[in-house]
């Protein structure tokens, strides 16, 4: 009796731990920004959210905590779609013919580099399909500050329509979207030393192709490639024409043309052959999956990967090696500087302040278009930011005086964030759709982003943006003019460009001559007229503004 009654006490004292546990999550006004304190969530809504890769969240049978919190923060019930990188386009224009688009929708319109991209974002306006964000945006400082510093993503009529997905805070860690992880292991045993030209990189890239760098006595290593396709060379470009690095528009006397129509791309085109023939290019870099060339370098075939830098994208990468590689990833892999230019100068990749956008749908009432938006400013605030990346407070984590955040639990061997991703299906959701790659507190290596992220991660991804900071020059960009909508075109698209250089690398005759005759027949076709076109557009826009 006397163990019996023990025990009881102890399941007790557990669950009432637990119940205090539990309740110490329910949502706390005072973690919202001081702005949204005042505004009334009396009334619940019924939201409708669509975003891609959140499969976990939307198939999930039971609501997890996570997504429980924010509900009743904001009094909402939040229905989520997932939509594929490969379908998304597609879905929504579906979607919008049967007026059945979801509350808030993410897709990539203004920031991309491809105009019939940015026509997309006119035809949503001009059919009706989405409605414009309240021209009174009081309520929601930190909204307004961040659509006032892209102003130029307003339409004709002065509205904005477009909540920009914010992408890094400062300007500079945009480097670490065009970085290149090498197999340094492989570099010391061949001895080759940090490329200082583009001649010095063909030749370390085409012996990792064929001198055997895993001793294996086998003919199965490859040289280099990238994670994805139509960011072929947005590394070592930089070191050829940087300007050209993402195939967009660049100012060349006095007026914006494709970056692919000028002088400079065609010794892109004259490298990119000369690679591919060496063997440095992986011969099927053309028809491999983002999966297929991750696997390729965690598995030990591929030496050189052009990849994002950031923590989070690292640790992806990170967490596959670990799954198909024995060898310690931390003693393997290395991220290299970019060499420099054919000027002397060092350039570092320059992304825009934003990458896609959210619409409302024209279904939205101004009552639930202000509960939207109320959400975005809190997921924006550094609150909201803070609880995305560690968690529920007092649940997950807690800070103490010093501002020093202390996680709450044991995420065991596969790091902090995936654990919580693990935990919390629907950060996948809430992490990213207002702010998506953070600032240098991400990248700082102290102790609660190395348990985010890891020991290793942390100092490649530091080094990197270090170095991109002290010793390189970041482009500069157009990007009031790339993401003025441009005149849809199928003929002169970004993405037509790039299947003609893919051509002009893996074809057999002059691969200069091929590129000519691609020019030659878009001029014959119209480009230069079409180019003139977008100029004057822009330039009557930019005279509309001023009136």
């Amino acid at each position: 009796m006397k163990k019996a009654s023990f025990l009881l006490l102890c399941v007790l004292l557990l669950l009432t731990g637990c119940a205090r546990k539990e309740s110490s999550s329910q949502p706390d006004r005072s973690i919202l920004p001081a702005s949204l304190r005042e505004l009334s969530f009396e009334e619940h809504m019924d939201i409708s959210i669509s975003f891609w890769e959140i499969e976990d969240m939307a198939m999930a049978t039971e609501k997890d905590a996570f997504t429980q919190y924010i509900e009743k923060l904001f009094n909402v019930t939040i229905y989520p779609t997932s939509v594929t990188w490969s379908d998304y386009k597609e879905r929504y224009q579906i979607l919008s013919a049967t007026n059945s688009l979801p509350d808030v929708f993410s897709t990539l319109t203004l920031s991309s580099n491809d105009s019939n991209d940015n026509a997309a974002f006119v035809d949503m306006i001009e059919n009706g399909s989405i409605r414009a964000l309240p021209e009174d945006l009081s309520s929601f400082p930190i909204l307004n500050g961040l659509l006032e510093s892209t102003s130029y993503t307003r339409y004709k009529d002065g509205f904005c329509y477009a909540i920009p997905r914010i992408s890094f805070l400062d300007p500079i860690l945009g480097a670490t979207d065009a970085a290149l992880l090498v197999r340094r292991d492989w570099m010391d045993k061949l001895g080759f030393q940090d490329p200082k030209s583009f001649e010095d990189f063909l030749s370390m890239t085409a012996a990792f192709a064929s001198r055997d760098p895993d001793g294996n006595g086998v003919d199965d290593t490859i040289g280099y490639n990238v994670n994805n396709l139509p960011a072929l060379g947005k590394w070592v470009i930089l070191g050829i024409a940087p300007e050209c690095n993402v195939y967009s528009w660049i100012k060349e006397d006095s007026r914006y043309v494709p970056s692919w129509t000028t002088e400079q791309f065609r010794d892109v085109v004259s490298c990119y052959r000369r690679l591919y023939e060496s063997g440095g290019l992986d011969p099927d870099f053309y028809c491999k999956t983002y999966n297929g060339v991750l696997e390729d370098f965690a598995a030990g075939r591929l030496g050189a990967i052009e990849h994002k830098s950031s923590p989070a994208t690292l640790m992806e990468l990170k967490v596959k090696w670990n799954e198909l590689n024995d060898l310690p990833f931390e003693e393997c892999v290395d991220v290299l500087p970019i060499f420099p230019a054919p000027d002397g100068v060092c350039y570092s990749n320059s992304s825009s302040a934003f990458w896609s956008e959210s619409f409302l749908s024209s279904s939205v009432d101004d009552q639930k278009a202000e509960r939207i938006l109320a959400l975005f400013e809190f997921l924006l605030s550094d609150r909201g930011i803070e609880i995305c990346r560690y968690g529920i407070p007092d649940v997950d984590y807690e800070k103490d005086g010093n501002g020093d955040y202390r996680c709450l639990w044991d995420s065991g061997d596969m790091g902090l964030i995936s654990a919580l991703n693990q935990k919390y299906p629907s950060l996948a959701l809430f992490s990213d759709i207002a702010t998506w790659d953070g600032g240098w507190i991400d990248f700082e290596p102290n102790e609660i982003n190395q348990l985010r992220f890891g020991e290793d991660v942390m100092r490649l991804s530091y080094k990197d943006a270090l170095w991109a900071r002290d010793h390189s020059t970041q482009l500069e960009r157009p990007y009031d003019f790339l993401c003025f909508p441009k005149e849809p075109s199928e003929l002169f698209s970004t993405a037509q460009a790039f299947q003609a250089f893919v051509r002009c690398i893996i074809g057999g005759e002059d691969p200069l001559e091929m590129w000519d005759q691609v020019l030659d027949e878009m001029r014959a076709q119209g480009l230069e007229e079409y180019i003139d076109r977008q100029n004057a557009l822009f330039n009557a826009s930019k005279g509309q503004a001023s009136n």
